[in-house]
């Protein structure tokens, strides 16, 4: 259970009026969700580790031509919850983080909130490269990048994924649907509880999201009590 310390930094930051104890009482066309076939070249990793290694090297779509630098993602290479992020901005591919600065501070708050540290968790960008503009991924990026985040999924195991942001809710989801309508409940990939979350950066341009985000942290502290 997180300490007071903890949450009251959190709820400082997000300026939810609640009390501590209550903690714990779109794209035209969509990328398909089906598997791409798989890569003569790709080798499947046994651990994340290798996976990274692989990664680095990887050319299967333009994004290898322009990109600084891959982030494949970190944390507990065996975590409860996976997060993964939208498309790694360019500065977060310079820094080798997928996040920076402000929004690393405030997501640091949300996980502490939930009794977690960064190294407790796995959090990875929907795909690996930054795109041209931070434009969404297309079809070709997406269905190259989607074989790294199935073998994440397989070698971490999670109980559950967090989505951040609506390219990643978008995409792994397959829906139209915008990230207000999306959130707010649970879905499933694969048999595992899944939910879309506000991304920290959007958090911080709306801070009247942040309650919502609240809610979230609740809901989700509740799922994991029940696993």
């Amino acid at each position: 259970m997180p300490s007071s310390k903890f949450l009251d930094v959190y709820l400082r930051e997000i300026g939810v009026k609640t009390p501590v104890s209550l903690l714990f009482c779109a794209p035209d066309t969509l990328p398909s969700s089906d598997m791409p076939e798989a890569d003569d070249e790709l080798v499947i990793a046994k651990d994340l580790l290798t996976l990274k290694a692989q990664a680095l090297a990887c050319e299967q779509c333009d994004l290898s031509s322009t990109r600084s630098k891959i982030i494949v993602g970190s944390g507990d290479d065996h975590a409860d919850v996976l997060w993964i992020a939208d498309v790694p901005h360019a500065e977060d591919n310079v820094q080798g983080n997928i996040f920076t600065g402000d929004s690393a501070l405030l997501l640091d708050n949300i996980l502490k909130a939930m009794g977690l540290l960064r190294e407790q968790v796995y959090i990875t960008p929907i795909i690996q490269c930054d795109t041209p503009d931070h434009r969404d991924p297309n079809a070709d990026e997406w269905a190259a990048c989607q074989s790294w985040l199935q073998q994440k999924i397989n070698l971490v195991q999670p109980k559950l994924i967090l989505l951040m942001g609506r390219v990643a809710a978008q995409t792994l989801l397959q829906s139209h649907d915008a990230l207000h309508d999306l959130r707010g409940q649970w879905h499933g990939y694969q048999d595992i509880p899944t939910r879309a979350i506000y991304h920290p950066a959007y958090l911080l341009r709306s801070p009247r999201q942040k309650q919502g985000m609240w809610q979230d942290i609740q809901a989700i502290q509740e799922k994991l009590s029940l696993l």
